[in-house]
């Protein structure tokens, strides 16, 4: 067989259909309209808000943290939805709430933390670990695109905010994790 460049023809054909497939990858994996309000992860105790939540409001409200699953992150047992045993992870930059997550513990080296009584769930939408990923409202849009796992996460949803975005990652149609980021836009 020879060595022949193609046609014009099908290199154009080649060109345009991977013109198409790049413009529907970035409408695919484009977020849907951001909500007009902060989302928050909130108990009746404590809002955690990418906004304005300081570390100082964490502590008053969950007392000290243990350090997970890395240095600088600061773990808490909580109670999630139907009494589960969640782990809550905060981040600070300066002090301020830079990133929250609130999941279910998937490695065993995960700590034993006595859960305390500490219902967190995001708002608006009274959204929790344990609910089915068909019950995010639509504010929340399906990332598609991605690696076929996203860690031990089968599926992510995220939601846009002022100040953050906000994420929802599960797997066989369940909410596993919930979490919370501050964007430096």
């Amino acid at each position: 067989m020879s060595e022949e460049p193609p046609d014009f023809a099908m290199q154009r054909a080649v060109e345009i259909l991977a013109n198409i497939y790049e413009r529907q990858y970035k409408i695919d994996n484009a977020p849907p309209p951001p909500s007009d309000k902060p989302i928050l992860l909130f108990s009746e105790g404590l809002a955690l808000d990418v906004n304005t939540t300081m570390r100082s409001d964490v502590e008053r409200a969950l007392g000290i943290a243990f350090s997970y699953p890395t240095r600088g992150w600061h773990t808490y047992g909580v109670r999630g939805r139907d009494g589960a045993r969640l782990l809550l992870s905060c981040f600070f930059s300066k002090n301020k709430l830079a990133s929250a997550e609130l999941y279910l513990p998937k490695v065993d080296r995960a700590p034993k933390l006595e859960p305390q009584d500490a219902h967190f769930r995001f708002v608006p939408g009274e959204i929790e670990v344990g609910m089915q990923l068909t019950s995010l409202p639509e504010h929340f849009g399906h990332m598609t695109g991605m690696p076929t796992q996203i860690g031990p996460y089968e599926e992510m949803f995220e939601a846009r905010f002022p100040g953050g975005a906000a994420y929802a990652m599960g797997n066989d149609g369940t909410i596993e994790r919930l979490a919370l980021y501050t964007l430096n836009e």
